[in-house]
């Protein structure tokens, strides 16, 4: 079992969410967020949104990965360029679960990132010791000239996550 990374059609990653579960009884994650915008009659309304657009995380075996694509359409296994093949982009299982622990947290505001923009040179690798997202590996890091520091996961080329803010005393060095 390894997560696989799929495209959808845009906005339609809930929806396929749901087919894969019930077709193919497998784990699946999308990431939300919630997001302030204008109803129609012109009020603010919180709403959740698909943080990464186009984009579904999928737990599954090598025979059902490539199920997947033959029984729903509009939907593609991501691929990368390595050695001149097109290979599946593979997201291992710890930085998955990492990922989901904050991604999928609705208590606490996660704040989604850039990884390009990103300089992970400058922060230490750390463990959260302390309150709701104990055991979470990143980086500890200041983003955006805020006087906060959050623990940032990344996975590999898609999208970083950063945790609420955290006071340092919460972190060990890893």
């Amino acid at each position: 079992m390894k997560w696989y990374v799929f495209r959808c059609a845009p906005g339609k990653e809930t929806l396929f969410q749901q087919a894969i579960k019930t077709r193919f009884g497998v784990e699946c994650f999308v990431p939300m967020e919630k997001k302030r915008q204008r109803d129609r009659h012109g009020r603010f309304v919180w709403v959740q949104k698909c943080a990464l657009s186009s984009y579904l995380f999928v737990h599954v075996d090598r025979e059902t990965f490539i199920q997947i694509p033959k029984g729903l359409i509009y939907i593609r296994p991501m691929a990368q360029l390595r050695e001149g093949l097109y290979v599946p982009v593979v997201i291992p299982d710890d930085d998955m679960t990492n990922f989901i622990r904050v991604a999928g947290s609705k208590d606490e505001q996660a704040v989604y990132l850039d990884p390009a923009k990103l300089d992970f040179k400058k922060g230490d690798r750390v463990r959260i010791i302390g309150g709701s997202f104990v055991g979470v590996e990143g980086t500890f890091m200041q983003i955006g000239g805020k006087h906060e520091k959050r623990v940032v996961i990344q996975l590999e080329g898609l999208i970083a996550v950063a945790t609420a803010a955290i006071p340092a005393a919460l972190v060990e060095k890893i």
